[in-house]
């Protein structure tokens, strides 16, 4: 009988050992911070200082209200700034997080922080990332690009066609076309285009200028599938609008 108790007693114990450990567990758990520095990728400071310095602020040095995105690249690195909504984000506030990153993050330098209005990342880009890799050039097509469509030869008239297609907002004053967070698809027959604007704000471009940019693509890549990147062309202080063109084919 006293063997009995001494096992049931002894059960008891190891039970509320383990629950009491799994506990001081999961506090040790909760109570450490998540890594802020990414596994990936290197950048030099000056290529981040050249980056921080292609960003446009405000007369007052603020970030524009309503710009939540914003991303400048110079030689390897790419800065990002993610607004929160939370009141206005002063010119230093991101210079500091920069160097912040880059203290936390040495030597690589490459990492994510959040701070109270914003989120800053720093991070490695290669030359030939679309829209802000360094073999990027405003208004210089880039052919022969990797579609999310069947391959098929491309008539240029047709990515005409398209952008005739795109309806103007009429609830927009400024007549704006039709988009959804500074994205805009059109298609017609042959041709499939993509027009994104880099901070996410709705394009300012009229059917005209999205012409030009076509004509820029089908001009040097003919019938194959192409992309051209424009400085500015929607709201905001900084953007960049980038237009695909491809074959409307069966989606991969």
């Amino acid at each position: 009988m006293n063997n009995m108790t001494t096992d049931s007693e002894m059960t008891v114990y190891k039970f509320f050992f383990t629950v009491i450990s799994l506990l001081a567990y999961s506090s040790l758990c909760l109570g450490q911070q998540p890594n802020p520095c990414f596994p990936n990728g290197q950048v030099s400071d000056y290529d981040c200082y050249q980056a921080f310095a292609l960003m446009n602020f405000t007369t007052d040095n603020t970030i524009l209200a309503g710009e939540k995105r914003i991303a400048t690249a110079s030689g390897g690195c790419l800065l990002e700034v993610l607004s929160k909504d939370t009141g206005a984000t002063q010119r230093f506030q991101i210079y500091d997080a920069m160097l912040d990153v880059e203290k936390r993050c040495s030597p690589a330098m490459v990492g994510s922080l959040p701070y109270p209005s914003f989120i800053m990342t720093m991070s490695q880009i290669q030359p030939d990332t679309p829209v802000f890799g360094s073999n990027t050039k405003f208004d210089v097509p880039s052919c022969n690009i990797i579609s999310p469509f069947s391959p098929g030869i491309i008539s240029p008239p047709d990515c005409l066609k398209a952008i005739d297609s795109i309806r103007i907002n009429k609830a927009s004053p400024q007549k704006l076309l039709a988009q959804s967070h500074g994205e805009i698809s059109a298609s017609f027959k042959s041709c499939s285009v993509y027009i994104k604007s880099s901070n996410q704000l709705d394009i300012t471009l009229n059917q005209d200028k999205l012409k030009k940019m076509s004509s820029l693509i089908t001009g040097k890549c003919k019938q194959l599938s192409g992309s051209v990147v424009k400085q500015f062309g929607s709201f905001g202080l900084n953007s960049r609008t980038q237009m695909q063109i491809y074959f409307n084919g069966k989606p991969l």
